[in-house]
């Protein structure tokens, strides 16, 4: 062997001998254990960061979940104390030896709507079924009491007085040339213009009147129809006062069995005859008969008003938009009496409350002691929340959201608050 190749042949050996020297071993188990390790590094900072927004997301959960908790719980005090300022609770009290419950179970009545008035079917309105009729009444209003009912149809008439149980006010007696007067032997009788007339009680004029009736349906009527009461100005006011007394005296039903409903001539001729300055049956008779009414009588009123409609030339389409069924004209009487009732509860006392307003409490259903009884369980707020009470399916509220409003009859209660030991 050559020198130059023992040369090569150290060289080798040297290379080999580097290569599988410990300290290379160590020097490349470092650098891969470098690189592991890094890998770790990673890893665990990415776990870390992983665990921190895994923890991060609960603890918002749990935020959430303790807000909206929060939330149902105060939305269920709300309600609650709602509940029991509108339906009363029962407090635990103890003294004097007793443990006693006071129990206050009073309920506020929910908002009120007022009856919508439905008109007849136009299948069941024809000139046969329409009775043309006027009232004289004691006064106006929900107590008036009738002293007069005439009505015709055709050739047919219908005309008695009633001896009222109370006076008649002199405001009716003025108009009406009727009054009541007292013998010398104590008895009531009905005068008018000073001759008396002969008068029977509610119950048997208004029963002989059904009877009545009854005749002109059976004779005139052959669709098996009922009569039409048709007046001026019917609505407001004589629908009003025979369905009044017919419940008083429970008739009703008998009073339902033979009339269908009412028509009303004043708003259907300011529809057919726009733009008059006054629709009152004396001008409109006037100016289209062109004649005075002379109005001496209930039945030349009856009469008056019979010519007015066919001289005028209305047409019976026309007289069939304002009709308005039995049965909803007694849920309309029935829902104006009682808002009457709960009215006068209120007049007098909220006297800063203007007669809007005072109406407005009425007919949303509530009385002065419902609102004495809330104020008394919840304070100003929660009366406040029962004036501004949104009423369902409408984008009003029952009584209203006015501040002066609301301080006017906050501003009653705490002046009774303090004359009175309990509101």
């Amino acid at each position: 062997m050559t020198l130059t190749e023992v040369s090569q042949v150290k060289l080798s050996d040297n290379d080999l001998s580097r290569e599988s020297s410990p300290t290379h071993v160590y020097r490349s188990r470092i650098s891969s254990n470098s690189k592991s390790l890094q890998e770790k590094d990673s890893k665990s900072a990415l776990d870390r960061i992983n665990r921190s927004i895994s923890r991060s997301t609960t603890r918002i959960k749990k935020d959430t979940g303790k807000l909206r908790r929060k939330q149902l719980q105060q939305s269920l005090l709300r309600t609650t104390s709602t509940l029991q300022v509108k339906d009363g609770v029962s407090n635990y009290k103890k003294g004097n030896g007793y443990d006693l419950y006071t129990i206050d179970t009073e309920e506020i009545p929910a908002p009120i709507r007022q009856p919508e008035m439905q008109t007849i079917a136009t299948d069941e309105v024809s000139d046969d079924c329409v009775v043309l009729f006027d009232l004289e009444t004691t006064c106006t209003g929900s107590h008036a009491e009738i002293t007069q009912i005439a009505a015709m149809k055709g050739d047919q008439r219908f005309n008695k007085y009633v001896l009222p149980t109370g006076n008649i006010s002199t405001v009716a007696a003025d108009k009406t040339g009727l009054s009541v007067q007292t013998t010398v032997q104590g008895s009531r009788i009905l005068v008018h213009n000073g001759r008396r007339v002969a008068a029977g009680s509610i119950h048997s004029v208004l029963s002989e009147f059904i009877s009545w009736l009854r005749s002109i349906q059976g004779t005139n009527i052959t669709n098996g129809s009922k009569v039409i009461l048709c007046g001026h100005n019917v609505r407001v006011f004589g629908m009003h006062a025979i369905i009044s007394e017919a419940e008083r005296c429970h008739l009703t039903q008998d009073l339902q069995a033979v009339v269908g409903g009412f028509m009303d001539t004043l708003p259907s001729l300011r529809q057919f005859l726009p733009g008059r300055d006054s629709y009152s049956q004396a001008n409109l008779y006037r100016d289209i008969v062109n004649e005075e009414c002379e109005g001496h009588s209930l039945v030349e009123d009856v009469s008056a008003l019979a010519e007015l409609v066919t001289v005028s030339g209305i047409p019976l389409e026309v007289l069939a938009q304002h009709t308005v069924t039995f049965l909803t004209a007694v849920e309309r009487v029935c829902y104006l009496n009682e808002k009457n009732t709960r009215l006068k509860t209120l007049k007098g006392r909220l006297s800063t409350l203007s007669s809007a307003t005072l109406n407005k409490i009425a007919c949303s259903g509530l009385q002065y002691s419902h609102l004495k009884l809330v104020f008394r369980r919840g304070g100003e707020a929660a009366l406040k929340h029962l004036l501004s009470e949104p009423i369902s399916g409408t984008r009003t509220v029952r009584v209203s959201k006015d501040k002066q409003v609301h301080n006017q009859i906050i501003g009653h209660f705490r002046e009774v608050l303090t004359q009175s030991s309990e509101v």
